[in-house]
């Protein structure tokens, strides 16, 4: 791992009562929701010492309290809102609205401390600052891109469109782009229906019937502060000259490469400079059952997002993440979400799959000096296990409330396979997992969950001793 600058060394010692966690996933992983349980959780953990056995502060009944405060410079966490939509505030209940752009809060947590120091000291009670900070995974599938200049990124993209299933939600968009003449003077109409197609094709692939999920330039979809009609969202890739001739300045070519530069040195490098180098602790949340449900395409695609992904913790020194330097992010969980929407038993191999998906690029950041591991939770614990009779077979059931239905279902869910799905797997259409809704609880005793316990100590764990 490369060795922090002097900066950032005092930038540390300045603000060693404070620990900053990160928070991302792809689309529908239950980011908001995390955050939520999260904080509320840990605010009702100073009462009930037992809501969280595995965060170790807890358990020995050492927490005393937690208190929620705005992050200075970053836009506040929706956290009243999204507690209301999942306790049931006034009888009505269910999943709080997505946050899709950057955003966060700061938990203070007052605890006694056990480390010898503090007690000699007579300051063994401490307070340590948690900054959250909630961001859509989808923009670190741009770092890839300041590696690549526009055409390499263009033909590739240009590749990855022309095979199914994107192929039929770009059929148009690849219609426009290949009427358009790369040393043409720059023809702005042609350009704007390109990049307007582009995005459109973008978000039919995003869809949860499609469920694709590897999406470049990322703020297309998820653009953040940024106005969907701002100059720099127009993008689209074009086909370069066969003949691999430079294209002169003011062509269609020439013009749509300048707005990829741009998009690049004004969106996602600032992004990576002001916020991600300074985390100390991420969590990576994937929803593994949604891809294998959407399909073998669609779970394939999710891993290679994964990976894109995944490069951002890669600290070299080389290459074009020489610039993150004094990066410091020592820790980077992945958690398999909605594990609550198959049996307990089928937990660990849920989460062994996810050690699968992401153990090439694991390993690489563990290289480099990074802490990783991999769980399986449920943020909110939506429904029970309990036994059953199917097909006069007894099996281990899951009850609760799917979505979009008013009664409360016992069912199989299926089993998660503990390696890459086979070709049978795929051909048996075997997984058919259903979203529920968030059971009614008052929320005065914490949110019901899985493993975010487990969770909550390997990202802070270290830091309240």
């Amino acid at each position: 791992m490369q060795r922090p600058t002097p900066q950032a060394i005092l930038r540390r010692l300045a603000e060693r009562n404070t620990v900053r966690v990160a928070v991302t996933g792809l689309r529908r992983c239950g980011k908001t929701v995390f955050t939520t349980s999260f904080v509320h959780n840990l605010m009702s953990a100073g009462q009930w010492p037992d809501l969280l056995p595995f965060l170790k502060v807890a358990a020995r009944g050492d927490l005393i309290a937690a208190e929620v405060f705005p992050l200075p410079g970053v836009p506040m966490f929706p956290f009243e809102n999204s507690l209301a939509a999942i306790v049931g505030g006034g009888g009505a209940h269910g999943w709080p609205a997505a946050t899709d752009r950057l955003c966060g809060l700061r938990i203070a947590v007052r605890y006694r401390s056990r480390r010898t120091i503090n007690v000699l000291r007579g300051r063994s009670v401490r307070t340590l600052n948690i900054d959250l900070v909630d961001y859509p995974g989808e923009w670190l599938l741009d770092l890839p891109l300041l590696a690549k200049d526009f055409a390499t990124w263009s033909a590739e993209t240009m590749a990855l469109a022309a095979s199914e299933p994107r192929a039929r939600h770009f059929r148009e968009w690849q219609a426009v782009v290949d009427a358009i003449d790369a040393r043409a003077n720059a023809d702005p109409v042609a350009l704007k229906r390109a990049a307007t197609l582009y995005a459109e094709a973008l978000r039919r692939g995003a869809a949860p019937e499609v469920g694709l999920t590897l999406h470049q330039p990322a703020r297309l979809l998820r653009p953040g502060d940024l106005r969907p009609n701002d100059a720099l969202l127009e993008l689209s890739p074009l086909p370069a000259p066969r003949d691999g001739a430079p294209t002169p300045a003011g062509s269609n070519f020439a013009t749509m490469a300048a707005r990829y530069d741009a998009y690049r040195e004004r969106i996602v490098v600032p992004f990576y400079r002001d916020h991600f180098r300074y985390f100390d602790a991420q969590i990576v949340l994937v929803d593994v059952l949604g891809a294998l449900k959407a399909g073998q395409t669609a779970f394939d695609d999710m891993r290679a997002a994964i990976a894109a992904i995944l490069q951002s913790f890669d600290y070299s020194r080389t290459g074009f993440r020489a610039w993150l330097e004094g990066a410091l992010t020592e820790r980077v969980l992945f958690a398999a979400t909605k594990a609550d929407h198959v049996s307990s038993n089928q937990h660990p191999n849920l989460r062994r799959l996810l050690e699968e998906v992401v153990a090439r690029e694991a390993n690489r950041i563990r290289f480099r000096g990074v802490e990783t591991d991999a769980l399986a939770i449920s943020s909110v614990r939506c429904t029970e296990d309990v036994v059953g009779e199917v097909q006069g077979q007894t099996l281990s059931l899951v009850r609760g409330m799917p979505v979009g239905r008013d009664s409360e279902t016992a069912l199989f869910p299926g089993e998660i396979p503990a390696h890459f799905p086979g070709p049978q797997d795929w051909r048996e259409g075997r997984f058919r997992f259903l979203d529920f809704l968030p059971v009614h609880v008052s929320g005065a005793r914490g949110i019901p969950n899985i493993g975010l316990d487990e969770a909550m100590q390997g990202l802070v764990g270290n830091r309240l001793r």
